[in-house]
């Protein structure tokens, strides 16, 4: 059976590792000043910081935010579960809505009768590499971060995920479109990030916070790869669109004047969970629920309160895709989406 998600580590990868180990300098330094540049550029600011944890980003972004122990974060329950832990970990309280069916974004009633004196911000996920802008939103007057959750690189009438939220969240685990093995990025749209990093970085302790050159120098050849890699998943995304046209199911979020980065690809289907899942095993083909669990079902929420939400939970599945899937695979999974979706 082939991998549902697989990093793309290839030869440049493996040199970039070996030549930060032969420099016998694995804390922060070169390759984090030449990682976070190469981010800088690509997201065109200079307020960025590179951390060795995921959640550490949402922890700072919280801090500038001037957000106490209790305030409250709006956040989608279509959405990943490392989200809801990052603001609960931080003592904060999640207030869930539900989603637009059509958008996957914050249900916009909902978050109107949400906001209150204790709101500090809201989370809005950018989900499956389907980017979306935050405008609508600005009309409740609060702060917004943007979850990254796999947008590097897709855009919206040509504006660059990551540059619509007052704060965007990156992360690089393994099933991120730049893996350095772990960690994250945060971007600020203000000027107060680059010098507190400056000053955080002055004291030992930040040390401890801050990527390794280890994990950066892997981020650095990634991010020479980056557009190579999603030029192959948007040609394999694009073939799997070819099956759904001359399937039963269909495409979910999508909108016009998007520029997808395929990085899972999501659709939705009436046939039964189980059913597909028993097909594809048999191909040797792994597939799973878009999302884990509904973000409200870990707060043990009432599901009828979150219509949207449970309609697509039930109805969407993620299928492999990703840079190294060979020719076999690709095939394989486009058959089967006009078999049995």
């Amino acid at each position: 059976m082939i991998r549902f998600n697989k990093p793309t580590i290839g030869k440049r990868d493996l040199e970039s590792v070996l030549y930060c180990m032969i420099g016998d300098d694995l804390t922060p330094g070169n390759y984090l000043r030449e990682f976070t540049k190469m981010l800088s550029d690509h997201f065109s600011t200079r307020n960025i910081a590179v951390f060795n944890s995921y959640f550490f980003c949402y922890e700072v972004a919280f801090q500038f935010l001037d957000l106490s122990k209790g305030d409250e974060v709006i956040i989608p329950s279509y959405a990943r579960y490392g989200i809801l832990h990052s603001i609960m970990k931080s003592g904060l309280k999640p207030i869930v809505v539900d989603v637009d069916i059509e958008t996957l974004m914050p249900e916009r009633s909902q978050v109107r009768a949400k906001v209150g004196k204790k709101t500090g911000c809201m989370i809005i996920p950018q989900m499956f590499g389907i980017p979306n802008e935050f405008d609508d939103y600005r009309e409740f007057g609060i702060p917004i971060i943007e979850d990254l959750d796999g947008c590097i690189w897709a855009k919206v009438n040509g504006k660059l995920a990551g540059s619509f939220g007052d704060y965007a969240v990156v992360g690089f685990n393994d099933y991120s479109q730049i893996t350095t093995g772990g960690g994250g990025g945060l971007i600020s749209r203000s000027n107060k990030l680059s010098p507190w990093l400056k000053q955080f970085m002055s004291y030992n302790h930040g040390l401890d916070y801050l990527m390794s050159d280890f994990n950066a120098s892997l981020g650095v050849s990634q991010m020479k790869n980056l557009p190579k890699n999603i030029e192959t998943r948007i040609r394999i995304g694009r073939y799997y669109d070819d099956a759904v046209y001359n399937s039963g199911c269909g495409f979910v979020g999508r909108r016009d004047n998007r520029e997808i980065s395929y990085s899972c690809y999501v659709v939705s289907t009436e046939t039964p969970f189980p059913e597909i899942e028993k097909f594809f095993k048999k191909e040797g083909i792994p597939v799973k629920r878009a999302i884990e669990k509904p973000l409200h079902q870990f707060l043990e929420m009432d599901d009828i309160e979150f219509p949207a939400t449970m309609e697509l939970y039930r109805k969407t599945i993620a299928l492999p895709i990703y840079p190294t899937l060979d020719r076999r695979s690709v095939e394989g999974i486009a058959k089967g989406i006009r078999a049995i979706l």
